[in-house]
């Protein structure tokens, strides 16, 4: 069983050490995730090429002849003073976890339960050590975005606090969520601090990229098994909840016309 250490608190992140033009937003004590604008080219999902415009094509028989309905999942964006303080307010970028479920509580509250419990990416390891951060145990679910459209037929349902998907029918969860995942990868945090653009910014406030490669320990039968945290993405749920629609949209569409002869 790997030894866990308790990570220090965060403290506030240096100065940059070079080419950067910082531009403070907030005051230290604010607690907003991003208090200092950086002059680093984050990734958005989706990516540059993404057409948030809706499509028409739900609404067309090519789409309505073949998709048949099937199960019910939520897309859900979720956080914890955790994400916040050791990740987001460290990088000064929005930090979310994306991810879907078929819990059907009030609230999702059995899902947030279980990320609590299990401190959802709350560890990184520094060489052979595995250190974990502090307040992982409590998370909430942000709203999506007031401005997000749907495409005219959509099988979407913005709700306040989450979206709901009906899937079709040959379209199991795993691999909607599987997919989804894929979709959303060009912004999850373990791969971008790996790129050239991460360590870089890393390197410009004193941080290891490692910190943000992050873990959670589960309890196997008396053993902690570390497993990569894949889901947690760099987010503005206020400013790309239309983004997050449209890649949704684009899964169910894509399965949908496959089955196109």
């Amino acid at each position: 069983m790997p030894k866990i250490l308790t990570a220090p608190s965060p403290t506030n992140p240096i100065a940059p050490r070079y080419n950067a033009s910082p531009r403070r937003l907030k005051d230290i004590h604010s607690a907003a995730a991003v208090r200092l604008w950086v002059p680093t080219a984050w990734p958005e999902i989706g990516g540059p090429r993404l057409d948030l415009k809706p499509d028409p094509r739900f609404a067309e028989p090519i789409f309505t002849s073949r998709f048949v309905p099937g199960e019910r999942t939520t897309v859900y964006i979720a956080g914890c003073r955790g994400l916040l303080s050791s990740v987001a307010q460290l990088l000064h970028i929005g930090a979310w976890k994306i991810s879907t479920t078929q819990d059907e509580s009030p609230g999702l509250q059995r899902r947030l339960d279980a990320l609590g419990t299990d401190r959802y990416g709350s560890t990184y390891r520094i060489g052979a050590d595995t250190v974990e951060d502090p307040h992982f145990s409590r998370w909430g679910l942000s709203m999506v975005g007031t401005d997000v459209i749907l495409s005219p037929g959509s099988p979407l349902r913005i709700l306040p606090r989450g979206i709901e998907v009906i899937l079709p029918d040959d379209l199991d969860f795993d691999t909607f969520e599987r997919v989804l995942r894929q979709a959303l990868s060009n912004a999850e945090l373990g791969r971008w601090v790996a790129s050239r653009t991460g360590r870089e910014h890393c390197a410009r406030f004193g941080l290891s990229p490692s910190r943000f490669a992050r873990y959670s320990a589960y309890d196997m039968g008396g053993g902690d098994r570390m497993s990569r945290a894949r889901e947690i993405f760099l987010f503005k749920p206020a400013k790309q909840s239309q983004r997050l629609v449209r890649i949704i949209e684009t899964v169910i569409l894509s399965h949908v016309m496959r089955r196109i002869p």
